[in-house]
């Protein structure tokens, strides 16, 4: 090799050592190359820390609530989350399990299970899948709608099959219910409540006659209710008997976690689930398992038929 002016250029040395020692380096550097740890899976978690740790709302009779002189938190999510308990320890040969209740609510709900603060979140929670968001639902373990609570005496006059034109309607502000209401009645006056006492609010507000009406999913009005002892049936109503829309509920769960997944499906399932709701909706459960068999009706005509004006709910019952 020469450069430009013609002269030899000096011949790279040649070191054989190196080549054993670069050899050698590339291995080093490979063995430091460490393959990524597969993250736990919620079962994996639950079990090396003994711990199942879920959310329950305060604001949402019967589901979840706090009663008594301790203030204790109580519902059909308590419940359901003792069976829950059971099947995990089952499921982890017999492991015992504590549980950590954190408080939910409408606003983060699904922030608590989409950064790993729980495993469930139980509540009710309409299942949606538009969410953005590492989060998926359990099967549904209820099924109610839209329905209003309106002074008795407007039976007559408020039409649901209308436009509600003008109707002053209360709704909860940023739920699927106000979704609803504003597609199904753009002349009604919508009016949101917001906060964490949002529904109290807006049956009070009803109550006191600034607004006609209060819409919301059927059992939720039929809590709440119960909660501010007024009389269903003789000076309040919910209307129509049968709801205008059909959600169902689901639990909030991870992301990608088929095996917690179908264990919490088997808990919902379960007949031990069927009785822990007849256990707390008493008299009304007949009425809301004919609101059920309605909502299967209109999604799949081959179900059982849909009940009859005869079979619908007593005027004492959502």
């Amino acid at each position: 090799m020469s450069n430009c002016s013609g002269s030899r250029l000096p011949q790279p040395k040649s070191f054989p050592i190196l080549r054993p020692l670069l050899t050698l380096s590339a291995w080093a550097l490979q063995s430091l190359v460490v393959p990524p740890v597969q993250a736990e899976t919620v079962l994996e978690s639950i079990k090396s820390t003994g711990l199942l740790e879920v959310a329950i709302r305060d604001d949402s009779v019967p589901f979840g609530f706090r009663d008594g002189p301790a203030n204790q938190w109580t519902g059909i999510c308590v419940d359901f989350i003792q069976a829950l308990q059971a099947e995990v320890s089952a499921t982890l040969g017999g492991q015992p399990l504590l549980v950590k209740f954190y408080q939910s609510s409408l606003f983060n709900r699904y922030n608590l299970v989409a950064e790993k603060v729980v495993v469930v979140e139980c509540g009710p929670n309409t299942i949606r899948r538009d969410l953005p968001l590492p989060i998926t639902f359990s099967r549904p373990f209820f099924v109610t709608g839209t329905q209003f609570l309106i002074p008795a005496d407007r039976l007559g006059s408020f039409d649901s099959d209308g436009d509600l034109r003008g109707e002053r309607i209360g709704v909860l502000g940023g739920t699927s219910n106000s979704e609803f209401l504003a597609a199904r009645y753009p002349e009604a006056e919508l009016i949101n409540f917001q906060g964490f006492t949002a529904r109290r609010l807006g049956v009070e507000a009803l109550m006191q006659g600034r607004i006609d009406a209060f819409a919301g999913d059927g059992i939720l009005l039929f809590g709440e209710a119960l909660v501010l002892d007024i009389p269903l049936g003789r000076s309040y109503r919910l209307y129509p008997p049968y709801p205008l829309d059909c959600q169902g509920y689901g639990l909030i769960l991870p992301a990608d976690q088929p095996e917690w997944e179908n264990l919490v499906n088997r808990v919902v399932t379960s007949p031990n689930s069927r009785d822990i709701y007849r256990r707390w909706l008493g008299p009304i459960f007949p009425a809301l398992e004919r609101i059920e068999q309605h909502c299967q009706a209109r999604q799949n005509p081959s179900s059982p038929k849909e009940p009859t004006e005869d079979e619908s709910p007593s005027e004492k019952e959502p």
